[in-house]
């Protein structure tokens, strides 16, 4: 068993450092090599990761001299490492168990299995099931991401529908999802390279949802749900001045309808999406509200249809 661990930093370096320690403490450094590619950090990742490598020697490090998208970071790191199995993985990921060696074997035993993941558990103990969601459509859209998504955000069956799954819906050691997140994504090297490796298009989100899809078209995903870690859970976006992530997450769903569904869903989205954010923002401006919250509100809507003017999609 040879695992290369792909890992893309940027302004983690302290969080690294720890998942790093974790995964030495854990599993079997003859069995693995890490790949860690700093994506122009501007904290002391470097030295971090420089340390890092002065003590276990089967860590490489790539520091970009310019920052890039998320997926071109990892195809660097892919492309860079020799194991068979390839496991892209979060800087906040961190171990309390071995996983290798049954991921491994569930990828060679289990018929048709393509990916696996074990649980992801928030420092709470509990399953980060928002990170096992289903593919977008329109309603997933419209109810999880509209002026009216606060309506529906109590609904179970219409989430467990449309938008993610629920930990009780497990009851078997192996179980099938439709995508998994690339905050521990475990697969073979030939698969992901038949998949096309990741698209580099996305610049942040939906590149996971993306490499998930194209693999899903002739393997199953799965979770083994006898494994965990922990994930930390959205390190790298901890920031007083986020109003770009909505519009970034939108532009990156539009890309991802462009990519694999049809034109009519593709057009229907953006004109949804675009409405949808011109009611936010004239309504913010026609009914007075709550001030700083409205105008952060306003903010990231108008970010998002700045963006899709611009864009190319």
């Amino acid at each position: 068993m040879s695992v290369s661990i792909i890992i893309v930093n940027y302004n983690t370096g302290k969080i690294l450092k720890d998942c790093v320690e974790s995964l030495f403490l854990y599993e079997d450094p003859a069995n693995f090599e890490i790949v860690i590619i700093d994506n122009r950090s501007d904290d002391d990742s470097g030295e971090i990761i420089s340390g890092l490598s002065d003590k276990h020697k089967n860590i490489k490090f790539i520091l970009n001299k310019e920052k890039v998208s998320f997926s071109e970071a990892n195809n660097t790191g892919i492309d860079a490492s020799t194991g068979d199995y390839v496991l892209i993985m979060n800087p906040d990921i961190i171990f309390t168990e071995p996983v290798f060696e049954k991921l491994s074997e569930d990828l060679e035993n289990i018929n048709g299995l393509g990916a696996v993941i074990p649980m992801l558990l928030g420092q709470d103990g509990n399953f980060q099931n928002r990170y096992f969601q289903k593919y977008p459509g329109l309603l997933q859209y419209i109810f999880f991401y509209s002026v009216i998504a606060k309506l529906f955000h109590n609904s179970k069956t219409l989430t467990r529908k449309y938008l993610h799954i629920y930990s009780d819906d497990f009851n078997k050691e192996i179980e099938y999802v439709e995508q998994i997140p690339c905050a521990f994504f475990f697969t073979k090297r030939n698969i992901i390279r038949e998949a096309g490796m990741m698209d580099k298009r996305y610049e942040l989100f939906f590149e996971d949802v993306d490499l998930s899809y194209q693999i899903s078209k002739k393997y199953k995903l799965a979770v083994n749900t006898k494994l965990n870690v922990t994930h930390l859970g959205g390190a790298s976006f901890k920031t007083s001045d986020d109003y770009w992530l909505y519009g970034r997450f939108i532009i990156s769903m539009i890309v991802f309808f462009k990519k694999n569904y049809s034109e009519l869903k593709t057009d229907a989205l953006k004109f949804i999406a675009r409405l949808n954010s011109g009611i936010v923002i004239i309504s913010d401006k026609l009914i007075p509200g709550n001030g700083d919250k409205d105008k952060y509100r306003s903010r990231k809507h108008q970010y998002f249809l700045d963006q899709l003017k611009n864009s190319k999609i």
